[in-house]
């Protein structure tokens, strides 16, 4: 439009004629649907089914438009309208602050700051061309051995979910450009490995939170207690397992290649086209290593010290991940210029260069943070609970438990959260009504997973992706009939436990 006035251009870009039809539709519904939920009374919504009605809507806007970021923010202040109503704003952005006061969230925040300095570092030495080299020597472009070897790095290295994926996407999926597979297919097989094993070990991160949220039960007597308790849960963790174990099967090419995912190796194999790729990313990580002769020789040990240290540095820290990625750094850094890869000046702009590229998925995280601030004052606390007391049978308890979070959670993944609430509430209520307590915890800890698996916006989806350079949106595509798969054998399998354990 050929003018500078405001008014005019506003008017213009205001008509429907002059907007996509999809998305004038989508935003009737949108502006609808939000003066619905500042109709509902607070009184109504208090720990009620409707808290969910907002992620409702934020899975439709975001399938509609593909765009994860948009959706999130969207469907996080369709929740403060409903909860806050008129107070949205001033809440909304008090929560955010809250969420960038809080000491555990900034160290996060930051790890990954660090680590995505410590990737694209690794990158523009070319220590990650050189691991490609190494494993496609070693196993050729056998799919299968390089998938499953993904895999497993990806569980061996889950004490930390967030460290596994973002490092095995690092290293593993360069790979797939190498034997001209999909990335999508690696980011999957990374994806279900990493937070599936670090749920079930106890001294994982997933695994070390769910002890202290089974100590924070008022009927729980000590945290050596609580972790007995999990043990006998981690055999009940059947999505864990099953989905790991259906992964593997993928890496190995039992299971097929089905719906999108079938398509992905289709445009991959007939055409040579990357489904679902981050071209932008992908251009960036051809064009890191470059022609630069101080890089023409480099050993995998580039790509292995930091990696090991990382790990090291989580266990001799307590899980600090922020404190164990500045070590890693400091060695990474010293590593490279000491062997002349890279200048003190070259290394500094390639942690500035990963906070940049992480800054995104950083936001998104940081949206999701304050979601669960306004669920929580919206009264999911009583909602859990109203749920596990309309329950008749306590045979019924654990497929009930585990199909209705699985939903919940597969709308919009509160991860941790969902734990912070409903475990202490489950270690008080399951023995009222005489429920198996291991098997319903597995059931509920089963829930979480599948969705931080399969939800399109849950935090591990969003490094994964992003760690294997691949669109959320694709991922999620290509992924999600795997995950349900998994869900409806662990369905089955909550259903027979119930009433045979």
């Amino acid at each position: 439009m050929e003018t500078a006035n405001i008014f005019k251009r506003i008017g213009y870009a205001m008509q429907p004629k002059h907007n996509d039809k999809k998305m004038v539709k989508l935003w009737i519904f949108w502006i609808l649907f939000c003066l619905g939920l500042f109709l509902i009374p607070q009184s109504v919504t208090q720990g009620s089914v409707l808290i969910l009605l907002p992620l409702v809507g934020l899975f439709i806007y975001a399938l509609t438009t593909q765009d994860v970021m948009s959706a999130l923010i969207l469907g996080t202040l369709a929740m403060y309208i409903q909860w806050y109503k008129l107070g949205t704003i001033p809440a909304f952005f008090a929560d955010m602050e809250s969420s960038l006061c809080d000491e555990e969230n900034i160290e996060m925040y930051m790890s990954f700051f660090l680590c995505g300095g410590i990737i694209i570092a690794m990158k523009r030495v070319g220590a990650t061309d050189a691991f490609t080299n190494l494993i496609t020597k070693k196993f050729g472009r056998n799919e299968k051995l390089i998938m499953t070897s993904a895999g497993l790095y990806a569980g061996a290295t889950s004490v930390d979910d967030y460290v596994s994926a973002l490092t095995a996407g690092a290293a593993f999926s360069p790979l797939c450009d190498a034997i001209k597979k999909p990335r999508v297919a690696m980011a999957y097989v990374i994806r279900t490995l990493s937070i599936n094993v670090s749920m079930m070990l106890p001294f994982g991160a997933w695994g070390y939170f769910v002890i202290y949220q089974i100590a924070a039960a008022k009927n729980v007597g000590s945290r050596a207690e609580a972790k007995g308790i999990f043990l006998q849960t981690v055999p009940f963790m059947f999505y864990c397992i099953v989905a790991c174990v259906v992964a593997l099967l993928f890496a190995l090419g039992v299971i097929p290649k089905i719906g999108k995912m079938k398509e992905a190796y289709r445009l991959m194999d007939e055409e040579g086209i990357q489904y679902g790729a981050d071209e932008d990313a992908l251009l960036e990580e051809q064009e890191e290593g470059g022609d630069d002769p101080r890089h023409k020789y480099v050993s995998v040990w580039n790509l292995l010290i930091p990696i090991i240290t990382i790990i090291i540095a989580l266990l001799a820290t307590d899980l600090n991940c922020f404190l164990a990625f500045g070590i890693a750094m400091i060695v990474t850094g010293v590593l490279y210029i000491m062997q002349g890869l890279c200048t003190v000046k070259e290394f500094a702009e390639c942690i500035v260069d990963g906070f940049i590229d992480m800054m995104d998925m950083v936001i998104i995280l940081m949206i999701g943070y304050i979601m669960q601030n306004v669920l929580y004052a919206m009264g999911m606390e009583e909602f859990v609970e109203s749920v596990c007391g309309l329950i008749p049978m306590a045979s019924l308890l654990p497929v009930l438990i585990f199909v209705f979070f699985a939903v919940e959670e597969y709308l919009y993944s509160l991860n941790y959260t969902l734990f912070q609430i409903a475990i202490p509430v489950l270690m008080v209520v399951l023995p009222k009504v005489g429920a198996n307590i291991p098997l319903c915890l597995g059931a509920l800890i089963s829930a979480s997973l599948f969705g931080a698996n399969a939800c399109m916006v849950s935090d591990l989806g969003i490094i994964s992706a992003r760690s294997c350079r691949v669109g959320i949106v694709e991922q999620y595509k290509t992924s999600l009939p795997y995950f349900i798969i998994s869900a409806g054998i662990c369905a089955v399998m909550y259903l027979v436990g119930g009433f045979v354990l």
